[in-house]
C-alpha cells in the first residue's frame, strides 16, 4: 500500500462515472491478475476462470467506485491509476483509510464475508480496474459452476486475507469486530472451536521462512470413533468429538496451539519443544481420553474411548514441513493398525 498526499474527492454520482470496456482480452486480464499478490498463486485454469468472469472498467478522476451500504459483491484489481478509500466522500469532512495503486487489489474482505461496504472507494486519478465478478455475474454462481476450481480460488483468497490480517495486526486491534469475525471464519473450526487446517497451513509457511524456530507436531486420532458413529449416530459422534477437542485444547496452553486437522483427527504445534515433551503430553491425553465418560452422548451406553498419537519434530525428523505433516499423519494409522491406544514417533532420516 503506497502512502501519498490526501485526495479531495469531487461529488460524482456513481451511475455517471462507469465506462465499461467491451471485448476484454482474457489473456491480458489473466496476466494482470497473476501480477497481484491476491491472485499470484492461482493456476492457469483458475486464472482463466477468474478472467472470463471479470470485466474491465474505467473510472474518471473523482468517480465513486463504491459507496457505504452498497453490496460488497465484487473485488477489484487496479490496472492503472490510484483508488483511495475514504470514510466520507469529501476529503475535508472525513479521513483517508487506505490508498491502492496499479497492481494492487481491494474489496476481497467484503466479497468473502458478504458484508456491505463501510466506506467510499474513489478514483484519485483516471483509473482502469478489473472487477471480479462482472456487474452481471454473481460470485456464488461462478463458484457453483466450477466447484473444484472454485474451492481452490476460495482457499487461496482466504489464505491471502489471512496473510493480510497478520500483517495488519500491528495497526488494527484484535478487538475490532470485523477482525474478530474474519479470524473466526478463516481460522476456526465451527464444531470444535479449535483452529482449523487453514491455520496450520499458514503457521507452517511461517516456520518455513524461519527454519531455526523448531517445533514438534503432535497428532491424535480416536481408535473407535467409527464404532460410535455407526452404533449411536452422527450426533453422538459429533458430541464425542467436541468432548475430545475440549480435552485436547485444555492440554495446549500457550504457546502450544490445538487444531482440528481433518475429520476426527486433532493436531497440535508445540513451538520450541522436543519429542520428549510431546510424549508426556500424549501420555496425559491418553489417560484423559480413557477416563472420558460419554454416556450422555451415547444414550447411556458405556463406551470406552481410546486414542492413538503420532509425534514428529521439525527439522530433526523432516527438513520439509509438508513431509513432516504427511509422515506424522501416516503414523496414526500405523498405531491404530497395531492395536491403537499407543504413541508412535517419526524416526530421523537415515
Amino acid at each position: 500500500m503506497t502512502s501519498v498526499l490526501p485526495y479531495r474527492a469531487t461529488h460524482c454520482r456513481l451511475e455517471e462515472t462507469l465506462s465499461r470496456t467491451t471485448g476484454t482480452n482474457t489473456g491480458k486480464t489473466a496476466r494482470l491478475l497473476r501480477s497481484t499478490d491476491l491472485f499470484a498463486s492461482l493456476s492457469r485454469n483458475e486464472l482463466t476462470l477468474v478472467s472470463e468472469a471479470s470485466e474491465v472498467v474505467d473510472f474518471g478522476a473523482g468517480s465513486v467506485v463504491f459507496e457505504p451500504g452498497s453490496s460488497g459483491s465484487h473485488l477489484y484489481v487496479i490496472e492503472s491509476g490510484e483508488i483511495v478509500i475514504r470514510s466520507e466522500l469529501d476529503a475535508e469532512s472525513g479521513r483517508e483509510l487506505a490508498r491502492f495503486i496499479a497492481g494492487e487489489g481491494f474489496g476481497e474482505l467484503d466479497l468473502l464475508t458478504h458484508a456491505a461496504r463501510s466506506a467510499y472507494a474513489i478514483a484519485a486519478t483516471d483509473s482502469r480496474v478489473v472487477r471480479f465478478p462482472a456487474h452481471d455475474r454473481d460470485f456464488e454462481q461462478v463458484l457453483h459452476g466450477n466447484p473444484e476450481t472454485s474451492a481452490q480460488i476460495l482457499f487461496k483468497l482466504l489464505g491471502n486475507v489471512a496473510g493480510r490480517l497478520r500483517s495488519t495486526n500491528k495497526l488494527i486491534s484484535d478487538n475490532t469486530p470485523w477482525v474478530r469475525e474474519l479470524r473466526r471464519q478463516v481460522f476456526f473450526d465451527k464444531l470444535t472451536g479449535l483452529y482449523n487446517a487453514a491455520f496450520l497451513k499458514e503457521q507452517l509457511a511461517s516456520y518455513r521462512k524461519n527454519p531455526q524456530n523448531g517445533f514438534t507436531l503432535l497428532m491424535m486420532k480416536p481408535d473407535n470413533f467409527k464404532e460410535i458413529n455407526d452404533s449411536y449416530g452422527h450426533e453422538a459422534g459429533d458430541a464425542t468429538l467436541k468432548r475430545l477437542a475440549t480435552i485436547f485444547g485444555r492440554a495446549m496452553k500457550d504457546p502450544r496451539v490445538a487444531i482440528r486437522y481433518r475429520g476426527n483427527e486433532l493436531a497440535a504445534l508445540l513451538p520450541g519443544q522436543d519429542a520428549g515433551a510431546a510424549t508426556t503430553v500424549a501420555r496425559d491425553l491418553g489417560d484423559s481420553v480413557r477416563a472420558m465418560d460419554i454416556t450422555d452422548c451415547t444414550g447411556g451406553a458405556a463406551v470406552s474411548v481410546t486414542a492413538s498419537f503420532a509425534i514428529g519434530c521439525y527439522p530433526e525428523h523432516r527438513a520439509r514441513t509438508d513431509d513432516l505433516v504427511t509422515d506424522t499423519h501416516a503414523l496414526l494409522f500405523e498405531a491404530r493398525a497395531a492395536g491403537g491406544d499407543r504413541i508412535l514417533q517419526l524416526e530421523e532420516p537415515s
